[in-house]
């Protein structure tokens, strides 16, 4: 679906450069076609930098990119078949970038704790995360938790104390506040199903007490929060995420299918975003994949890496934490990396999903195995991930990417079954305020376009049944459905 302009030039043989793509860091990087200008001389193509570029034949089914991108040539004009391929660097594009370099945080930080957020980087039953950002005269930090207890009965000094590891956070290109530390800690030897009350800060500066509930030890009925892209207006996103927590109280966590921000290595992005999820994200724990938005730039996604802490229990064929596992209840969820090759996590989830009892089966990841519209298609995704959905019936797949919402009909063997007993669901959702439109694809069971949603997932024990709904911030429901075990 994508149409590119060719432009050639003769070069004598010897060294050859080719420059940069894009002044703004939009827009596609190119790929290079060789070929000599005397037919049938004999063209060698070495000492190629930078070396992640790769050679082949232009010709139909060739990728045209190196990384991650899945792009397949459709068509090739006949004078260029044939020819050498050198595979372009999509993020190549920013290389040269001159333009909207120079940022400024509305959100600088202080000696006060702020950007307080829980996430779970070991067993939810047992252990607690919580990261903190503070300005850099604040060297240290500590957290301070007990088990919450009725007012009145609480024992004066009865704190167990953990410090927390701090890290200097650069980001020159935030001018007016480039360095920020960051504190991490973790509490362990928690009590499972249990609500505690846990505060941030160092010596005689203390945050508000914040609270937490563990993961239950055994089946007992939960709900939690699922939402598409952010990225865009992410004041609108903050609005629409407390509806859901004020709708929803009891909603365990959080999960986020990629694009949590628009500028993944830009820090203040991800101030605007933390500042808009404030409260709720220090007492509800946030389980994100990483989107394209995230992944940007040659340094991969670093920045979001350090800001949350999370299970390093994925496949060891990519970056620790860009995919990982855990389970909730009677349910086990996924959470992958569709920014990578996606062979390199197919041996890992076929495990998790190969070696778990759970009722429950549910997929995170950010673009969809069945999109919104036929140009954004990712036949790869569908193909090795699908294929272990349907051994190991996945019950839902959460996904984002495409800022439309949609429903598939129940899936297997990428065609329509008659219920979710027998197929996989996928959903694809948008939070913030940046909308694509939708394609009228024969998987669709039900779609919508310009709405911004979240969506409750109620697992109920009794019956083994699951509630979802999909809702606007006015708080009408806009899509539900129910699969009963």
């Amino acid at each position: 679906g994508d149409s590119f302009d060719v432009w050639e030039k003769r070069y004598p043989a010897g060294d050859i450069g080719l420059g940069v793509v894009s002044l703004a860091g939009s827009g596609d990087h190119y790929f290079v076609a060789i070929a000599p200008q005397n037919a049938g001389d004999e063209v060698n193509v070495s000492h190629i930098y930078p070396g992640i570029h790769s050679l082949g034949t232009l010709e139909r089914g060739e990728r045209p990119y190196v990384r991650w991108d899945m792009r397949v040539l459709e068509e090739i004009p006949e004078r260029l078949a044939g020819q050498i391929l050198m595979r372009g660097d999509p993020d190549k594009r920013r290389t040269a970038k001159l333009t909207s370099i120079w940022r400024m945080t509305d959100y600088i930080a202080t000696e006060v704790p702020d950007q307080i957020v829980l996430t779970w980087n070991d067993d939810p039953k047992t252990t607690q995360c919580v990261q903190w950002r503070t300005s850099v005269g604040v060297e240290k930090g500590i957290v301070r938790y007990r088990i919450k207890t009725r007012p009145g009965s609480e024992i004066a000094n009865n704190w167990i104390n953990q410090s927390a590891i701090t890290e200097l956070l650069e980001n020159l290109n935030t001018v007016n506040d480039p360095h920020v530390n960051r504190h991490t800690a973790t509490m362990t030897g928690l009590t499972p199903g249990t609500t505690y009350e846990y505060q941030v800060g160092m010596g005689d500066m203390w945050m508000a007490p914040a609270e937490f509930t563990t993961a239950p030890d055994g089946t007992t009925p939960f709900k939690f929060v699922y939402m598409g892209d952010a990225q865009n207006g992410l004041d609108t996103w903050g609005n629409l995420a407390r509806k859901a927590y004020a709708s929803e109280p009891d909603a365990a966590f959080y999960i986020m299918a990629g694009d949590l921000v628009n500028r993944g290595n830009e820090r203040d992005d991800w101030d605007s975003y933390f500042a808009n999820g404030a409260p709720i994200f220090d007492r509800r724990q946030i389980v994100p994949a990483i989107g394209n938005h995230e992944d940007q730039g040659e340094n991969g996604p670093w920045m979001y890496l350090r800001l949350f802490d999370l299970p390093d229990n994925g496949p060891d064929t990519i970056e620790n934490e860009r995919a990982y596992s855990f389970n909730y209840s009677n349910a086990l969820f996924v959470v992958l990396d569709s920014n990578v090759d996606p062979a390199t996590q197919t041996e890992w989830l076929e495990e998790q999903l190969a070696n778990t009892d759970a009722t429950w089966k549910f997929v995170v990841y950010h673009h969809p195995a069945y999109s919104s519209s036929p140009r954004r298609d990712n036949p790869t995704i569908r193909k090795l991930w699908g294929d272990i959905f349907d051994k190991y019936h996945v019950d839902v797949a959460l996904q984002g990417h495409d800022h439309a919402y949609l429903r598939t009909w129940p899936m297997k063997n990428q065609e329509r079954v008659g219920s979710p007993a027998e197929g996989t669901v996928y959903i694809v959702s948008v939070s913030g305020t940046k909308y694509y439109e939708q394609g009228d694809l024969d998987y669709i069971e039900f779609g919508m376009t310009n709405v911004s949603t979240y969506q409750v997932l109620d697992i109920r024990i009794d019956g083994d049944k699951l509630y979802y709904r999909s809702i606007d911030i006015n708080g009408d429901v806009r899509d539900e459905f129910v699969i009963e075990k």
